[in-house]
């Protein structure tokens, strides 16, 4: 039961949970939601919180500012603190009433799990939101992941363990993926993401020195230890501009919004460092960038010194866009100063 399988993970101090369930947790428009921060997942059960009883209990347990109240780094720090085992409020045990825990009259004390009992058999009509109320519970007493799966596909455990990706819903109270400024390490996953893209011709080709050299003007993004995908940002603090670059994302991520993901950090990077708008040169993805605020300028729009450099002979289109005051706190790196 999940009562048994939610204390035990908590008991051990398990770093994941893996539970079988008959259907994938789907968002309002119907999609797989492949993976959600433990606030997320918070989130969503406190909206849906009506249509199941145990999401209802889950709610009345734990205030909502209980996860409110952190900052994403002071939520990430924590959860990566040495006291990781404990719940995020500092409550090891949290009581619960009606089936939900221990302290419903049967005496019992100690460690003690997420009772579904009986809503079991109504997770299909209300989304898996006892399941999800059980995966966001051990989350928030320690428990680093959670994977909800769907039994109904064949093999299914093997993908979710296999599969970079997966095939279930992740809940996580650590940092299972996020944008970060590159490092030196970081030069074989990004060769690896570009590599395709140059042989093509959608990218310039860099050398192993150029990239190199250009390593701290690179942002990726992380997935698990791996570069799922990359850009440049190439500041001209005269001109208050900056260059956007060398986007891509590796093949078996694309559609997954991690270009955005990473642009938004990229614009956001640009905006902490004052500067005021961003350029970019391509030939073939100009809908892509249309469709996040850029529009095609003249060749006058980019900086004397970078318009020196420019291969004609590529015939690249010029777009640029207009940056807003940055709020994000998201500071600039001693590299760009």
């Amino acid at each position: 039961t999940y009562e048994v399988a939610t204390a035990c993970a908590l008991a051990i101090g398990a770093d994941k949970l893996i539970c079988i369930i008959d259907g994938q947790i789907l968002d309002e428009n119907g999609c797989h939601i492949s993976f959600l921060p433990v606030q997320e997942a918070d989130k969503l059960i406190r909206q849906r919180a009506e249509q199941s009883e145990i999401a209802a209990k889950y709610v009345k347990a734990f205030a909502e500012e209980d996860l409110t109240c952190l900052g994403h780094n002071d939520f990430i720090a924590a959860a990566h603190s040495s006291q990781n085992r404990q719940t995020l409020n500092g409550a090891h045990n949290p009581t619960f009433q009606n089936g939900v825990g221990f302290d419903n009259g049967n005496g019992l004390s100690g460690e003690q799990g997420f009772a579904i009992g009986g809503q079991e058999r109504l997770s299909r009509l209300n989304g898996y939101l006892s399941e999800l109320a059980a995966a966001a519970f051990v989350c928030r007493g320690g428990v680093r992941r959670v994977h909800l799966l769907d039994g109904t596909i064949g093999g299914v455990l093997l993908l979710e363990l296999f599969k970079r990706d997966g095939m279930g819903t992740m809940v996580a109270s650590d940092l299972y993926e996020g944008a970060r400024m590159a490092k030196v390490t970081d030069l074989a996953g990004i060769k690896k993401i570009i590599k395709p893209l140059e042989e093509s011709g959608t990218l310039v080709r860099r050398t192993d020195d150029e990239l190199l050299k250009a390593i701290d003007s690179f942002a990726v993004m992380e997935r698990e230890g791996q570069i799922i995908a990359c850009a440049a940002l190439f500041p001209f603090f005269k001109e208050k501009c900056g260059e956007v670059a060398c986007i891509a994302v590796s093949s078996e991520c694309r559609g997954q919004g991690q270009g955005d993901k990473l642009l938004d950090f990229i614009e956001k990077k640009a905006s902490s460092l004052r500067l005021d708008r961003l350029f970019l040169l391509t030939t073939r993805t100009a809908d892509w960038f249309v469709r996040r605020g850029f529009t095609e300028c003249s060749i006058d729009m980019i900086p004397d010194e970078r318009r020196k450099k420019i291969n004609l002979s590529r015939k690249s289109k010029y777009y640029v866009k207009k940056l807003v005051a940055d709020g994000s706190g998201i500071t600039a790196d001693r590299a760009f100063k």
